[in-house]
């Protein structure tokens, strides 16, 4: 084994980002990357869609490289391992295998993991969470076969999982424990217009509502509230949102707050140990969204294999294409604020479910919502991080 290796643990976005960015730089450097699935890299946004249309697996543009791409680049790609250990001073990882393989340098690039507060419900034969491409495939496969399936979940994920199974025929049911759904992506106003949508598309929702147990034996026939109140359903998929898997590196002694803690050049509190992804927490915030995690993956590939650089912290948008509609919001949407320190401006179309919604301060625009027509959100993202006046802006 190569002791001058630069070894990633996890190959989604941030890992094969990193990777690339490493060979990019050096081309002799010996790269070697482990992950736990069996398949080769691909991308993880389409895990919502591939549960109401399995042929997405089959787009040019599912997997995040050509099979021969490792082998071209001369990367090792190591599939179906799970690093379960990491000797810092020793510089190397062990594998569950039982096999130990030395490092120069260490990415963690590991991911998260679905949130699923009720104790063993995935261990129920049709209770689901959706992080891999197997579990959209048991999830996809389980969908032909049944009429009712409850999310428990309104966010951009939860709201995608409901419209792909609905495509599927499927009744569906969304239960989020805020009182309208995209809470924190979304206006209050906007909320409603967007919940009309999706209501129109015969999808049920119940905002305000915390699940506390699932009913039924090994198969899970519903869900009870706190209130008594229950939702019956042949399927549930939990969609809340994600953990950072930090125990990796917890173990060896690395930096854990919420998740591992980086600076700007994406490196841990242990020299030559950076990480990157969903997994990391920059300037005391972790974002598990799939752009940050690329764009953090290549300053820690870039540092990793000697080339200095960092990481700056953007905004990045809240983005949904589903229910025959389109949603882009970015920025200050005035949601821990009052609206009287915002100046607003408001265009809509609601024949066409058309909406714009400007957050305004000092003249200078800081935030936007666009639902139905997004095609300005380009120029109106420049405009918030060029530091635009609003009224150039303003047709």
């Amino acid at each position: 084994m190569d002791s001058d290796a630069i070894v990633i643990v996890g190959a989604s976005a941030a890992g094969i980002s990193a990777a690339r960015e490493i060979r990019a730089a050096s081309s002799d450097v010996p790269i070697r990357i482990f992950t736990e699935e069996s398949h080769y890299p691909y991308y993880r946004p389409l895990l919502t869609e591939y549960i109401g249309d399995n042929s997405v697996e089959r787009r040019s543009n599912f997997y995040l490289n050509p099979e021969h791409w490792y082998s071209d680049k001369r990367i090792e790609l190591i599939r179906g391992q799970r690093i379960v250990a990491i000797d810092a001073a020793g510089k190397t990882v062990q594998a569950e295998s039982g096999g130990r393989h030395p490092f120069n340098r260490l990415i963690l690039a590991n991911g998260s993991t679905p949130f699923v507060p009720l104790k063993d419900a995935l261990s129920k034969r049709n209770v689901y969470s959706i992080r891999t491409i197997n579990d959209a495939k048991a999830v996809h496969e389980q969908a032909g076969k049944i009429k009712s399936a409850i999310v428990i979940g309104g966010g951009l994920l939860g709201l995608e999982a409901a419209y792909s199974l609905t495509n599927m025929g499927v009744q569906v049911t969304v239960i989020e424990v805020a009182d309208r759904i995209l809470p924190r992506q979304l206006d209050a106003e906007c909320s409603v217009i967007l919940q009309n949508i999706v209501t129109r598309a015969n999808v049920r929702l119940m905002t305000g509502k915390t699940v506390n147990s699932i009913t039924g034996g090994d198969t899970a026939t519903g869900v009870k509230f706190a209130s008594g109140e229950e939702v019956a359903a042949e399927m549930i998929v939990f969609s809340i949102g994600v953990r950072p898997n930090v125990d990796l590196a917890r173990s060896c002694g690395i930096q854990v707050n919420r998740a591992v803690v980086v600076n700007d050049r994406m490196e841990t509190s242990v020299p030559g140990i950076y990480a990157c992804g969903d997994i990391v927490e920059f300037n005391n915030k972790n974002i598990a969204l799939w752009m940050p995690a690329m764009r953090q993956g290549k300053v820690a590939g870039s540092n990793a294999a000697g080339k200095p650089a960092r990481y700056v912290d953007e905004a990045y948008p809240a983005v949904l294409n589903s229910f025959g509609t389109k949603v882009f919001s970015i920025g200050d949407l005035c949601v821990d604020k009052k609206e009287g320190e915002y100046q607003l401006h408001i265009t809509k179309d609601m024949n066409k479910d058309h909406h714009k919604k400007m957050f305004i301060i000092d003249e200078k625009l800081v935030g936007f919502i666009l639902i139905g027509d997004i095609s300005e959100s380009q120029k109106l993202a420049a405009a918030i991080k060029n530091g635009t006046s609003h009224e150039s802006l303003i047709k």
